[in-house]
């Protein structure tokens, strides 16, 4: 979703440039510049605030890359490539950045899908008569879940009341391990990953915290479906395979999504009113930040909350002081700088 997002927004970018009298190549050039600060930033500062150490940095599979981080690697982008591209241009950078906001809008509403896609920046558990979304076992959801106490791994307890702490204390009536015929009582001998890729997915359960470490820190990447062999009675009987998923969870990321688009559209109707380079961009901190911050009150998952939190009081502030001046100010007219081929 990041390079889709890398290739809307520079070809969303480069058309209103022209039209705005920026030639196309310093726009595409500007891009990669702003790309690759903004990865840089946004993995640094996850590495920097969770205090991990630096030799993660590469280990993006794993999340950990902080929008704002990745605003402010890309603001130091920007400062070489100004001196480098923009200033060579006699280009406007007021001018330039009200060209690249909405595009900046497309940006994060694509990267917010990529997050829903992802597992990652999901909200607070949902009340049952709120629109909620069930994240499947391999995800960061259900990882956090578990362990902060919300649910059980895979919608089933244990009990040693009978002398083997293997034993089935109770199953969740609504789960998937119950409709596939799980029983309180029943004995785990075996799990299973599902689909078996090689005798590793395969564990023997010989007591309770083999079972914890095969559903926690043993589950194999990318697998959702979990399968049992229990003991019931004298009998060995085949559970599954099911599916187990989390809790229902506020979408928290298609609510940023929906929230970018309206924006989009915002900025885009706002555009042919603005009197001066630069309320665009204003107009864009002042809706982004009043939005992250009502949004991150919904969220659940680990992440730098305060950080992200005055990052968003901030741009508030920035875009509502920047966005009145500007008006304030008389009309300017914007010098367009000659179209290139």
């Amino acid at each position: 979703m990041l390079c889709l997002a890398c290739i809307i927004c520079t070809w969303m970018a480069t058309r209103r440039a022209v039209r705005e009298g920026i030639r196309k190549e310093v726009l595409q050039d500007l891009a990669i510049w702003i790309f690759v600060g903004g990865i840089l930033g946004a993995r640094l500062t996850y590495l920097f605030v969770e205090g991990e150490p630096l030799w993660q940095f590469f280990r993006i599979w794993d999340g950990g890359l902080v929008l704002y981080g990745s605003v402010i690697g890309g603001l130091l982008a920007y400062i070489p490539a100004y001196f480098i591209l923009i200033r060579r241009n006699q280009i406007s950078t007021a001018r330039l950045a009200d060209v690249i906001a909405p595009s900046i809008a497309v940006g994060i509403c694509l990267g917010r899908i990529g997050c829903f896609l992802n597992g990652c920046c999901f909200g607070n558990v949902a009340c049952p008569e709120c629109l909620s979304v069930h994240f499947p076992f391999s995800s960061p959801p259900r990882y956090v879940l578990t362990y902060q106490g919300y649910q059980s791994a895979a919608g089933f307890t244990f009990s040693d009341a009978k002398g083997d702490d293997r034993t089935v204390g109770s199953v969740n009536p609504v789960s998937s391990a119950a409709a596939s015929g799980l029983r309180a009582g029943d004995v785990v001998v075996k799990a299973i990953a599902v689909p078996t890729a090689s005798g590793t997915d395969e564990h023997e359960i010989n007591r309770f915290d083999d079972l914890q470490d095969f559903l926690t820190r043993q589950w194999p990447r990318g697998k959702n479906q979990l399968a049992l062999e229990v003991k019931r009675g004298d009998l060995i009987v085949k559970i599954g395979p099911f599916t187990p998923n989390t809790l229902g969870l506020h979408p928290t990321q298609l609510y940023e999504s929906i929230s970018m688009a309206l924006i989009l559209l915002v900025l885009l109707a706002y555009f042919p009113l603005r009197k001066n380079p630069g309320e665009v961009i204003a107009l864009l901190m002042l809706a982004y930040g009043l939005q992250r911050y009502f949004n991150e009150m919904l969220r659940s998952d680990p992440r730098p909350i305060g950080f992200e939190r005055y990052v968003s009081i901030l741009l508030v502030v920035v875009g509502l002081v920047g966005w009145i001046w500007l008006r304030s100010r008389p009309r300017k007219m914007v010098e367009h700088a000659p179209v290139g081929v």
